[in-house]
């Protein structure tokens, strides 16, 4: 399967990604397309908004990397909020019926809409702002996320969340779709952050005037990581859809010249990263 786009073949990224073997003191991260991020540490594999439908071919910039059901080694898989490029039914379905291990964390207003996918209720976690999740070796810790505003639903539970995760061997915060809300840096600061995966895709008069709900652009993605502390800025949120996307270099370019020396890191979809502190 050599399609457009991919940095590999599905079935060799199914077999990287299981047979990958950790370094210590490193993670493996692989990026799926749009918010998509899988993350290895040692033997277990957790995976935040992964995308794998494709209801309408011409929708998507390139396919899904490889079918739900075939991703039976994850042990964890998070969803930042209830919108379909996140929490796809389709994906999380196939993934539940593909391994029975896997445990699904969502924000406490979107776990109805996975348990509407068959999964069932002791396999599902409802996850609240300032509220840690222990998941074995890793730590997952949930933070509000402004997709433009900071939804509650009417028992004060925030419907967006970004994730910050605490592995043994580093801090990841995966922000889902957000803009800055206010206060974000200075609740970030505190965690120690090494890997911040944030969206670059911004907001304009065109998309609004599609509905299109908007998150940080590059230059506030890019500052956003520099206040944080964050190691490594990871962007996301730029490739998937063509009137939703960002051409990364703008990134490159307000780094270079805004935080010269900051590391980033662009990746292709598919694309196996090794980081360490």
């Amino acid at each position: 399967m050599e399609e457009r786009g991919w940095y590999k073949s599905g079935e060799a990224l199914l077999d990287e990604m299981r047979k990958t073997r950790v370094p210590q003191d490193m993670l493996a991260l692989w990026y799926l397309g749009q918010a998509g991020i899988a993350v290895k540490y040692g033997e277990h594999v957790l995976a935040v908004d992964p995308y794998l439908g494709w209801p309408e071919p011409d929708t998507r910039s390139f396919p899904p990397p490889f079918a739900p059901e075939e991703a039976d080694f994850l042990d964890v898989v998070l969803c930042t909020h209830n919108h379909s490029d996140h929490l796809d039914p389709y994906t999380l379905r196939g993934i539940a019926q593909s391994s029975e291990k896997t445990v699904f964390v969502v924000p406490r207003p979107c776990v109805q809409a996975v348990l509407d996918c068959g999964i069932e209720k002791e396999r599902v976690i409802g996850a609240a702002a300032g509220e840690e999740i222990w998941l074995g070796e890793v730590t997952i810790c949930p933070v509000p996320a402004a997709h433009e505003e900071l939804f509650r639903d009417e028992n004060g539970d925030y419907e967006n969340l970004g994730y910050v995760m605490k592995f043994p061997e580093a801090v990841v915060y995966h922000s889902g779709d957000t803009i800055e809300w206010e206060a974000m840096t200075e609740e970030l600061r505190p965690f120690g952050i090494d890997v911040a995966c944030l969206p670059i895709n911004g907001s304009d008069w065109k998309r609004k005037r599609a509905d299109i709900i908007g998150n940080l652009n590059a230059r506030e993605a890019a500052d956003v990581a520099n206040e944080i502390g964050a190691d490594l800025l990871i962007p996301m949120h730029f490739d998937l859809f063509p009137h939703n996307g960002e051409n990364p270099a703008h990134l490159a370019d307000y780094m270079f010249t805004e935080h010269f020396g900051h590391k980033y890191h662009v990746m292709a979809p598919g694309e196996r990263f090794f980081y360490s502190r």
